[in-house]
Protein backbone atom coordinates (compact mmCIF):
# COMPACT_ATOMS: atom_id res chain seq x y z
CA UNK A 1 0.00 0.00 0.00
CA UNK A 2 1.36 3.39 -0.99
CA UNK A 3 1.39 6.46 1.20
CA UNK A 4 -0.14 9.69 -0.06
CA UNK A 5 3.34 11.04 -0.88
CA UNK A 6 4.13 7.83 -2.76
CA UNK A 7 0.96 8.31 -4.80
CA UNK A 8 1.97 11.86 -5.74
CA UNK A 9 5.37 10.54 -6.81
CA UNK A 10 3.69 7.83 -8.91
CA UNK A 11 1.53 10.37 -10.77
CA UNK A 12 4.61 12.50 -11.41
CA UNK A 13 6.52 9.50 -12.74
CA UNK A 14 3.73 8.56 -15.16
CA UNK A 15 3.27 12.15 -16.30
CA UNK A 16 7.02 12.48 -17.02
CA UNK A 17 7.00 16.06 -15.72
CA UNK A 18 9.37 17.45 -13.10
CA UNK A 19 8.38 19.68 -10.21
CA UNK A 20 9.33 22.86 -12.05
CA UNK A 21 6.52 22.13 -14.52
CA UNK A 22 3.96 20.60 -12.14
CA UNK A 23 4.36 21.03 -8.39
CA UNK A 24 3.07 18.61 -5.74
CA UNK A 25 0.13 20.84 -4.85
CA UNK A 26 -1.26 20.60 -8.39
CA UNK A 27 -0.87 16.82 -8.42
CA UNK A 28 -2.64 16.71 -5.05
CA UNK A 29 -5.52 18.70 -6.54
CA UNK A 30 -5.69 16.31 -9.52
CA UNK A 31 -5.88 13.32 -7.18
CA UNK A 32 -8.69 14.98 -5.23
CA UNK A 33 -10.61 15.75 -8.44
CA UNK A 34 -10.19 12.14 -9.60
CA UNK A 35 -11.52 10.85 -6.28
CA UNK A 36 -14.51 13.22 -6.53
CA UNK A 37 -15.40 11.86 -9.97
CA UNK A 38 -14.93 8.26 -8.86
CA UNK A 39 -17.42 8.72 -6.00
CA UNK A 40 -20.01 10.00 -8.47
CA UNK A 41 -20.08 6.74 -10.39
CA UNK A 42 -18.63 3.91 -8.27
CA UNK A 43 -21.24 1.73 -6.56
CA UNK A 44 -19.28 -0.95 -4.74
CA UNK A 45 -19.24 -2.43 -1.19
CA UNK A 46 -16.21 -0.42 0.07
CA UNK A 47 -18.33 2.72 -0.33
CA UNK A 48 -21.29 1.31 1.60
CA UNK A 49 -22.05 2.48 5.13
CA UNK A 50 -24.76 1.97 7.77
CA UNK A 51 -25.59 4.46 10.51
CA UNK A 52 -28.35 4.37 13.13
CA UNK A 53 -30.38 7.28 14.48
CA UNK A 54 -31.10 6.63 18.16
CA UNK A 55 -34.53 6.75 19.76
CA UNK A 56 -33.56 9.95 21.64
CA UNK A 57 -32.68 11.71 18.38
CA UNK A 58 -35.83 10.46 16.68
CA UNK A 59 -38.13 11.50 19.55
CA UNK A 60 -36.61 14.99 19.66
CA UNK A 61 -37.20 15.44 15.90
CA UNK A 62 -40.72 14.03 15.52
CA UNK A 63 -43.86 16.16 15.15
CA UNK A 64 -47.23 14.76 16.22
CA UNK A 65 -50.01 13.95 13.78
CA UNK A 66 -53.24 15.93 13.59
CA UNK A 67 -56.42 15.93 11.53
CA UNK A 68 -54.63 17.49 8.55
CA UNK A 69 -51.36 15.52 8.39
CA UNK A 70 -49.45 12.48 9.57
CA UNK A 71 -46.59 12.76 12.02
CA UNK A 72 -43.14 13.49 10.56
CA UNK A 73 -39.65 12.59 11.75
CA UNK A 74 -36.78 14.74 10.47
CA UNK A 75 -33.14 13.62 10.69
CA UNK A 76 -29.92 15.13 9.36
CA UNK A 77 -28.29 13.56 6.30
CA UNK A 78 -24.65 12.44 6.83
CA UNK A 79 -22.11 14.76 5.20
CA UNK A 80 -20.42 11.87 3.39
CA UNK A 81 -23.61 10.59 1.70
CA UNK A 82 -23.57 10.06 -2.06
CA UNK A 83 -26.68 7.95 -2.68
CA UNK A 84 -29.41 6.31 -0.59
CA UNK A 85 -29.73 2.52 -0.55
CA UNK A 86 -32.30 1.78 2.15
CA UNK A 87 -34.07 3.30 5.14
CA UNK A 88 -35.72 1.04 7.70
CA UNK A 89 -37.03 1.22 11.25
CA UNK A 90 -35.84 -1.40 13.77
CA UNK A 91 -37.21 -2.49 17.16
CA UNK A 92 -35.24 -3.26 20.32
CA UNK A 93 -34.73 -6.87 19.17
CA UNK A 94 -33.12 -5.75 15.92
CA UNK A 95 -36.15 -6.77 13.85
CA UNK A 96 -37.44 -4.64 10.99
CA UNK A 97 -40.68 -2.84 11.79
CA UNK A 98 -40.94 -0.76 8.61
CA UNK A 99 -39.03 -0.29 5.35
CA UNK A 100 -39.45 3.14 3.73
CA UNK A 101 -39.81 1.91 0.17
CA UNK A 102 -41.77 4.85 -1.21
CA UNK A 103 -39.86 8.03 -1.95
CA UNK A 104 -41.99 11.02 -2.93
CA UNK A 105 -41.30 14.54 -4.08
CA UNK A 106 -41.61 17.21 -1.39
CA UNK A 107 -45.03 18.48 -2.49
CA UNK A 108 -46.54 15.00 -2.55
CA UNK A 109 -45.00 14.25 0.83
CA UNK A 110 -46.77 17.17 2.52
CA UNK A 111 -50.08 16.84 0.61
CA UNK A 112 -52.36 14.48 2.52
CA UNK A 113 -54.67 14.23 -0.51
CA UNK A 114 -51.91 13.28 -2.97
CA UNK A 115 -51.91 9.66 -4.09
CA UNK A 116 -49.44 7.38 -2.32
CA UNK A 117 -49.40 3.62 -2.61
CA UNK A 118 -48.94 3.31 1.16
CA UNK A 119 -49.45 5.63 4.10
CA UNK A 120 -47.42 3.39 6.39
CA UNK A 121 -43.89 4.32 5.35
CA UNK A 122 -42.81 6.99 2.85
CA UNK A 123 -40.06 9.60 2.79
CA UNK A 124 -38.50 12.51 0.97
CA UNK A 125 -35.43 14.72 1.12
CA UNK A 126 -35.50 18.44 1.91
CA UNK A 127 -32.25 20.41 2.07
CA UNK A 128 -29.97 18.40 4.36
CA UNK A 129 -32.83 16.53 6.06
CA UNK A 130 -34.54 13.18 5.56
CA UNK A 131 -38.28 13.40 6.27
CA UNK A 132 -40.04 10.17 7.30
CA UNK A 133 -43.78 9.69 7.62
CA UNK A 134 -45.60 8.51 9.62
CA UNK A 135 -43.03 9.60 12.17
CA UNK A 136 -41.03 7.58 14.68
CA UNK A 137 -43.15 5.23 16.77
CA UNK A 138 -41.45 4.95 20.16
CA UNK A 139 -43.71 2.05 21.15
CA UNK A 140 -42.53 -0.46 18.54
CA UNK A 141 -39.36 1.14 17.15
CA UNK A 142 -35.93 1.68 18.67
CA UNK A 143 -33.84 3.15 15.85
CA UNK A 144 -33.92 4.14 12.20
CA UNK A 145 -31.16 2.62 10.08
CA UNK A 146 -29.79 4.47 7.06
CA UNK A 147 -27.86 2.36 4.53
CA UNK A 148 -26.09 4.41 1.86
CA UNK A 149 -23.12 4.94 -0.45
CA UNK A 150 -20.55 7.37 0.94
CA UNK A 151 -17.46 9.39 0.16
CA UNK A 152 -14.29 8.24 1.87
CA UNK A 153 -11.92 10.43 3.86
CA UNK A 154 -9.57 12.72 1.95
CA UNK A 155 -6.62 10.81 0.53
CA UNK A 156 -4.11 12.60 2.80
CA UNK A 157 -6.12 12.24 6.03
CA UNK A 158 -4.19 11.02 9.08
CA UNK A 159 -5.51 9.64 12.34
CA UNK A 160 -5.66 12.15 15.16
CA UNK A 161 -3.11 11.25 17.80
CA UNK A 162 -4.83 10.69 21.16
CA UNK A 163 -4.11 8.91 24.42
CA UNK A 164 -6.13 5.92 23.24
CA UNK A 165 -4.48 5.29 19.89
CA UNK A 166 -0.91 6.38 20.62
CA UNK A 167 1.80 3.82 19.97
CA UNK A 168 4.87 5.41 21.45
CA UNK A 169 8.43 4.23 21.86
CA UNK A 170 10.53 5.26 24.85
CA UNK A 171 12.95 7.09 22.58
CA UNK A 172 12.47 10.73 21.72
CA UNK A 173 11.65 11.82 18.15
CA UNK A 174 12.74 15.34 17.22
CA UNK A 175 10.20 18.05 16.52
CA UNK A 176 9.57 18.87 12.87
CA UNK A 177 10.59 22.44 12.06
CA UNK A 178 11.66 24.43 9.01
CA UNK A 179 15.29 23.94 9.99
CA UNK A 180 14.70 20.24 10.79
CA UNK A 181 12.05 19.02 8.32
CA UNK A 182 12.84 15.31 8.76
CA UNK A 183 11.90 13.71 12.10
CA UNK A 184 14.95 12.11 13.76
CA UNK A 185 15.45 9.69 16.61
CA UNK A 186 17.63 11.77 18.94
CA UNK A 187 19.09 8.69 20.61
CA UNK A 188 20.26 6.99 17.40
CA UNK A 189 20.37 9.96 15.01
CA UNK A 190 18.45 7.93 12.42
CA UNK A 191 15.80 9.70 10.32
CA UNK A 192 12.24 8.44 10.87
CA UNK A 193 9.85 8.38 7.88
CA UNK A 194 6.78 10.42 8.73
CA UNK A 195 4.43 7.72 7.46
CA UNK A 196 5.67 5.43 10.26
CA UNK A 197 5.14 7.92 13.08
CA UNK A 198 2.29 7.39 15.48
CA UNK A 199 3.72 9.13 18.52
CA UNK A 200 2.76 11.74 21.08
CA UNK A 201 4.26 13.25 24.23
CA UNK A 202 2.27 13.83 27.43
CA UNK A 203 3.26 16.92 29.40
CA UNK A 204 2.30 16.61 33.05
CA UNK A 205 1.59 19.90 34.79
CA UNK A 206 0.12 21.26 37.97
CA UNK A 207 -3.23 23.02 38.42
CA UNK A 208 -1.73 26.39 37.48
CA UNK A 209 -0.60 25.05 34.11
CA UNK A 210 3.10 24.94 34.90
CA UNK A 211 4.84 22.04 33.17
CA UNK A 212 6.35 19.75 35.77
CA UNK A 213 7.74 17.02 33.54
CA UNK A 214 7.44 15.48 30.11
CA UNK A 215 6.73 11.77 29.99
CA UNK A 216 6.46 9.34 27.10
CA UNK A 217 4.02 6.45 27.32
CA UNK A 218 3.69 3.35 25.19
CA UNK A 219 0.30 1.69 24.65
CA UNK A 220 -0.19 -1.75 23.17
CA UNK A 221 -3.98 -1.99 23.46
CA UNK A 222 -6.19 0.35 21.46
CA UNK A 223 -8.51 1.28 24.36
CA UNK A 224 -5.87 1.23 27.11
CA UNK A 225 -6.19 4.16 29.49
CA UNK A 226 -3.20 6.38 30.17
CA UNK A 227 -2.94 6.86 33.97
CA UNK A 228 -2.87 10.43 35.23
CA UNK A 229 -0.66 11.31 38.17
CA UNK A 230 -2.76 12.27 41.18
CA UNK A 231 -3.39 16.00 41.24
CA UNK A 232 -1.99 16.54 37.75
CA UNK A 233 -3.43 16.61 34.27
CA UNK A 234 -2.33 15.25 30.91
CA UNK A 235 -1.87 17.58 27.96
CA UNK A 236 -1.58 15.93 24.54
CA UNK A 237 0.71 17.69 22.11
CA UNK A 238 -0.56 16.74 18.65
CA UNK A 239 1.40 19.40 16.79
CA UNK A 240 4.75 17.67 17.09
CA UNK A 241 3.94 14.17 15.88
CA UNK A 242 1.98 12.59 13.05
CA UNK A 243 -0.79 10.03 13.12
CA UNK A 244 -0.64 7.22 10.57
CA UNK A 245 -2.62 7.68 7.36
CA UNK A 246 -6.29 6.70 7.42
CA UNK A 247 -7.17 3.68 5.28
CA UNK A 248 -8.73 4.70 1.98
CA UNK A 249 -9.93 2.00 -0.42
CA UNK A 250 -9.13 4.01 -3.55
CA UNK A 251 -5.57 4.73 -2.44
CA UNK A 252 -4.80 1.42 -0.73
CA UNK A 253 -6.68 -1.14 -2.84
CA UNK A 254 -7.28 0.30 -6.31
CA UNK A 255 -4.82 3.06 -7.06
CA UNK A 256 -5.24 2.60 -10.84
CA UNK A 257 -8.50 4.56 -10.68
CA UNK A 258 -6.79 7.46 -8.93
CA UNK A 259 -3.71 7.27 -11.14
CA UNK A 260 -5.61 7.43 -14.43
CA UNK A 261 -8.12 9.96 -13.13
CA UNK A 262 -5.35 12.22 -11.83
CA UNK A 263 -3.42 11.96 -15.11
CA UNK A 264 -6.56 12.94 -17.03
CA UNK A 265 -6.92 16.05 -14.86
CA UNK A 266 -3.21 16.80 -15.03
CA UNK A 267 -3.03 16.75 -18.83
CA UNK A 268 -6.07 19.04 -18.96
CA UNK A 269 -3.99 21.43 -16.84
CA UNK A 270 -1.04 20.97 -19.22
CA UNK A 271 -3.38 21.68 -22.17
CA UNK A 272 -2.77 18.33 -23.86
CA UNK A 273 -6.37 17.30 -24.68
CA UNK A 274 -5.59 14.09 -26.58
CA UNK A 275 -3.55 12.63 -23.73
CA UNK A 276 -6.14 13.85 -21.22
CA UNK A 277 -8.91 12.14 -23.22
CA UNK A 278 -6.97 8.87 -23.33
CA UNK A 279 -6.52 8.74 -19.56
CA UNK A 280 -10.11 9.86 -18.97
CA UNK A 281 -11.34 6.90 -21.05
CA UNK A 282 -9.14 4.46 -19.11
CA UNK A 283 -10.43 6.00 -15.86
CA UNK A 284 -14.06 5.54 -16.99
CA UNK A 285 -13.44 1.96 -18.11
CA UNK A 286 -11.91 1.05 -14.74
CA UNK A 287 -15.00 2.34 -12.92
CA UNK A 288 -17.38 0.53 -15.30
CA UNK A 289 -15.49 -2.75 -14.87
CA UNK A 290 -15.66 -2.53 -11.07
CA UNK A 291 -19.37 -1.70 -11.16
CA UNK A 292 -20.01 -4.62 -13.52
CA UNK A 293 -18.09 -6.98 -11.24
CA UNK A 294 -20.32 -5.91 -8.34
CA UNK A 295 -23.49 -6.48 -10.42
CA UNK A 296 -22.28 -9.97 -11.22
CA UNK A 297 -21.58 -10.70 -7.55
CA UNK A 298 -25.05 -9.51 -6.56
CA UNK A 299 -26.65 -11.76 -9.17
CA UNK A 300 -24.70 -14.87 -8.15
CA UNK A 301 -25.43 -17.38 -5.40
CA UNK A 302 -29.22 -17.35 -5.65
CA UNK A 303 -32.32 -16.31 -7.55
CA UNK A 304 -32.99 -12.59 -7.93
CA UNK A 305 -36.54 -11.29 -7.44
CA UNK A 306 -37.65 -7.75 -8.18
CA UNK A 307 -41.02 -6.37 -7.08
CA UNK A 308 -42.74 -3.90 -9.41
CA UNK A 309 -45.63 -1.81 -8.07
CA UNK A 310 -47.90 0.23 -10.32
CA UNK A 311 -51.04 0.31 -12.44
CA UNK A 312 -49.39 0.12 -15.84
CA UNK A 313 -49.97 -2.77 -18.22
CA UNK A 314 -47.09 -4.84 -19.52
Amino acid sequence: MRSYNDLIALVRQWSNRDEEVVNNAIIGDCLAYAADKAYRFLRIPPLERVINYTSETLQDNTTNSDSRSFSITSVTIPEDLIEFIQIRAVNSDGRTTRVFNEKTDVRTFYDQFAEKYTNLAYWTRKENKILLSPGFNNVTEETVELYYYRRLFDLSTRYEVTALNANISDTYISEVTVANPIPTNLRTGVAVPSKELKKVDYRLGNSSGEIVSTTYYETTVADEDIPDVLGQYTDINTNTYYGTEVYNWLKDENERILLNGALAELFVYLQEPETASMYAQIFTNEIQELNQEEKSRKASGGNIQINLNGNGLI
